[in-house]
């Protein structure tokens, strides 16, 4: 309790006292779809969210993460800067940047095991799109010497039932696609602990592949078939990694179940993983409810063992308040069990649960400051871990 109470009190202090300059909400993408009863796709140019905004999206973002406009008594109520450079030359520009001052602490020293600045993301957006039924998105995450191309794919929509076939490097479509990729049901939050995550891919990083959707009335599916674990340049690997997703949405609920599937071959160490899962968005009032959970089974094989499975759960679910339109909190709770061994001591020591407060403030438009304060317990022996980090968050 003594570390807690050390490694939280910064935090505390320093987000109190931003609150109060500026109390006057969130970039998670599904709490945004659950305020306002909209698909991710609304304000995104992929389908299922993230990565650069339509101008729909646009426009949401300068009205501070709402769909009416600032009134006439707020300083940015005759903001009109748009994203997209004219009708005769169709390209829109997006910018997204991510620094943050991280702190982590596990007892083991005297002081924080950890402290210091981090650059997460500074990615660049373009998209083209000649007319309504072909948009060509493409991403560049940072300038540095080690920077890559992220999402580049190329859309055609306007089929029946608002279908649409996408094709090239994007994220596959399995469960809430959201910008905190530390959630159990993602990369989960194990980076100084085993390391270990739920998913069998990174989130962060685009597959390679096609995808097709669909949405009518109130239901959506999506279909992808990608390379997965897979390379068409390595020798007898074929691209065997499916997903589907489908689900429904009205003005306050939206659901969603999702299942993925890498068959990576026999002669594999590891031959099969397969995830699936469920999410739920839903608000009452001024309350939103984003809740997931999900399961899934690795399979192995080795000289030892020739055929073994490992099963996994992981779960996750917020609660988020915002009482004016520059100010969000939040309360979240992760579970995750990485090993579904018989051996109470073995499955101990891959079960964590983490406790979270966060909260956003917008003080202009395009910026958030970001705060958390994260609390890891272990099931066994590992010790007891806080993080906090105070983010800037800088897009367009």
């Amino acid at each position: 309790m003594r570390r807690w109470t050390r490694a939280a009190l910064p935090t505390l202090i320093l987000s109190s006292l931003v609150a109060l300059l500026w109390a006057r909400g969130s970039q998670s993408l599904p709490l945004y779809a659950t305020r306002t009863g909209l698909l991710c796709g609304s304000c995104h140019f992929d389908p299922n969210g993230g990565g650069p905004r339509n101008e729909f999206g646009f426009a949401f973002a300068r009205n501070r993460h709402r769909l009416e406009p600032e009134d006439s008594t707020s300083q940015w109520h005759d903001l009109s800067v748009v994203n997209k450079i004219g009708d005769n030359m169709p390209v829109f520009i997006g910018l997204n940047q991510r620094f943050m001052l991280l702190a982590d602490d596990t007892g083991q020293y005297q002081n924080l095991d950890r402290l210091g600045f981090f650059n997460m993301e500074n990615a660049i957006y373009l998209t083209f799109q000649p007319h309504n039924k072909l948009t060509l998105v493409y991403s560049r995450d940072g300038f540095e010497s080690g920077s890559s191309t992220q999402d580049a794919f190329g859309l055609i929509s306007g089929g029946p039932w608002n279908s649409y076939l996408k094709a090239g490097r994007f994220r596959t479509p399995f469960g809430l696609r959201t910008d905190d990729h530390t959630v159990a049901t993602r990369n989960s939050f194990l980076d100084f602990q085993s390391g270990a995550s739920f998913l069998p891919y990174d989130p962060r990083l685009p597959d390679e592949g096609l995808e097709l959707g669909a949405d009518r009335g109130g239901f959506f599916a999506r279909a992808a078939f990608t390379n997965g674990a897979s390379s068409v340049f390595a020798p007898n690997e074929h691209a065997q990694a499916k997903t589907l997703k489908l689900g429904w949405h009205n003005a306050w609920y939206q659901g969603g179940a999702s299942i993925y599937d890498d068959f990576r071959g026999d002669g594999n160490l590891f031959p099969r993983a397969t995830r699936w899962g469920y999410y739920q968005l839903t608000r009452l009032g001024p309350v939103d409810f984003i809740g997931e959970i999900a399961a899934g089974t690795d399979e192995f094989a080795d000289s030892v063992s020739p055929a073994h499975k490992n099963n996994l759960i992981a779960g996750y679910g917020e609660l988020d308040y915002a009482p004016t339109r520059a100010l969000n909190f939040r309360v979240r709770y992760d579970h995750i069990e990485l090993s579904s061994a018989d051996d109470w001591t073995t499955w101990a020591s891959n079960a964590y649960d983490r406790y979270a407060l966060e909260g956003e403030i917008v003080p202009v438009p395009f910026a958030e400051l970001r705060w958390t304060i994260r609390h890891i317990i272990p099931r066994y022996t590992a010790p007891d871990e806080t993080q906090e980090y105070l983010q800037f968050h800088f897009s367009y």
